[in-house]
């Protein structure tokens, strides 16, 4: 039976929630430059207290919006690494064109502008970090199927997956506004494949 501290944390982790959903809501409609606190709690259907309750500015929300994101990302990519009958090759530029991904949209470049800013460079390294280590079994176990199907070099595999996700995990921060998101990671999936040591059909 729950208790009453569960059912209390239950509901304010429900409430967050929708926070989080309104927010993104407002942000995908509006932009986030143009979005205000205001918003977020008109479109939650709350006061404007409540919102203080979770967040202490808009850009907290930004951030909460933001791991959401992340979150959806990882899930993914580790569902496309998952999917059966792809080589490990294949499997390892489902990650790449999964990270890729983020920022396509309008609301999500200015999300990444927001968490790369300097007074959120804390928030936005606790993001990677989360990454790195939610994906780091995934790409190791992608890396040790390659290196016994012959596709990489042998190696160590979990040095090499360290390898591969700061590698995808450094591609909005060498992205320019004018780039394009999609190329950059196909030129870093193939920097990657050249640096595991693949040398098969359509090698880089």
């Amino acid at each position: 039976m729950a208790t009453i501290a569960g059912r209390a944390s239950e509901r304010r982790e429900s409430r967050k929630g929708a926070l989080v959903d309104a927010a993104l809501a407002v942000f995908m409609d509006k932009g986030v430059a143009a979005s205000s606190v205001d918003d977020i709690v008109e479109a939650a259907s709350v006061a404007k207290g409540t919102f203080y309750l979770y967040f202490r500015t808009k850009d907290d929300a930004v951030n909460a919006v933001a791991e959401r994101v992340v979150d959806a990302v990882i899930r993914d990519f580790e569902s496309a690494a998952a999917m059966p009958g792809l080589s490990s090759v294949e499997r390892l530029l489902t990650l790449g064109r999964s990270v890729g991904r983020v920022g396509t949209e309008p609301h999500e470049h200015e999300l990444i502008d927001v968490f790369h800013r300097a007074e959120n460079r804390a928030i936005h390294d606790r993001l990677m970090g989360r990454i790195l280590v939610r994906a780091m079994a995934t790409v190791e176990s992608i890396v040790s199927d390659g290196i016994a199907e012959g596709q990489f070099a042998p190696q160590d595999p979990r040095l090499a997956a360290g390898f591969v996700l700061a590698t995808f995990t450094s591609l909005h921060d060498l992205v320019d506004h004018g780039a394009d998101i999609g190329d950059v990671a196909s030129e870093l999936n193939a920097f990657i494949l050249r640096g595991l040591g693949y040398a098969g059909e359509g090698a880089p």
